[in-house]
């Protein structure tokens, strides 16, 4: 048997949609009845709309799941390497420049007892909480689906009947750089080991050389426990592939030393 008190705690739920029928219409006969419920579920549905606004919706229930699958059947990039290659942060950022705070500083206002306050602090801030973990699940959504397709690409790249292997070096320390070419594939596979982990925020980025020496970015390799690897396209005037060290975005133009480097002739 449902109790008053019981009614009294079904406002939040009320609010979010989330009652069965019977619960829903039960409650709104005792809403007809009471003032003080009434009065909290206007504040709450206040704020849900302001939290609504100032936040994207969230995606299914069931994505969490799937990135989590996908996780475990993936190897990994480093954390640090991957975050420094999205735009996570920004995201995050963005999210500090909504309205959530506002909206809750509007909450220290005397006419809503204190009880009924916390509660809708509780919930917006668990909303918030809920938000940045999807961000992040998105965030590595998007980043295993790249990456996951540089890997098929890869293999179609190796298995190419036409694939041809150029051996290059590494400019200090021991390693291998190794660039795998078809051209029925229209592809090229770069993989270098034995570099040094990358400092924060920076990774290595592929440059394709023509025979006038003007470099052209071919993108940000994923590195892996002192490997890097990229697939990207094939480019007929490409003499040369140079590897070096660049912010997590990438650069315009080579800024740091090449760290490897692929002749193509």
């Amino acid at each position: 048997m449902t109790t008053t008190s019981d009614l009294h705690a079904r406002t939040g739920a009320y609010v979010l949609d989330a009652l069965s029928t019977a619960e829903r219409v039960g409650f709104e006969q005792h809403l007809a009845e009471c003032a003080d419920c009434r009065t909290e579920v206007d504040e709450l549905s206040e704020v849900a709309l302001e939290l609504a606004v100032a936040v994207p919706p969230l995606p299914a229930a069931e994505m969490k799941d799937r990135v989590l699958a996908d996780i475990r059947a993936r190897p990994q990039r480093r954390v640090d390497d991957a975050l420094g290659q999205t735009q996570l942060l920004p995201v995050l950022d963005a999210l500090g420049r909504t309205d959530i705070m506002p909206a809750l500083n509007g909450l220290s206002d005397n006419h809503i007892p204190p009880p009924r306050r916390e509660w809708i602090i509780r919930a917006a801030v668990g909303l918030a909480a809920a938000i940045a973990l999807v961000a992040v699940l998105i965030t590595g959504l998007a980043l295993l689906g790249g990456h996951r397709g540089d890997v098929v690409v890869a293999d179609q790249v190796r298995d190419a009947r036409d694939a041809v292997t150029w051996n290059g070096e590494l400019t200090t320390g021991e390693g291998t750089a190794t660039a795998v070419v078809s051209a029925g594939v229209g592809k090229l596979v770069v993989t270098v080991t034995g570099l040094p982990t990358p400092a924060d925020q920076h990774g290595y980025q592929l440059w394709t050389i023509p025979a006038d020496g003007t470099p052209r970015s071919a993108g940000m390799m994923h590195v892996s426990g002192g490997r890097a690897e990229l697939a990207t396209d094939l480019t007929g005037d490409t003499a040369l592939l140079a590897i070096t060290a660049e912010p997590s975005n990438g650069s315009v133009q080579p800024t740091t030393p090449i760290v490897a480097r692929i002749p193509l002739s």
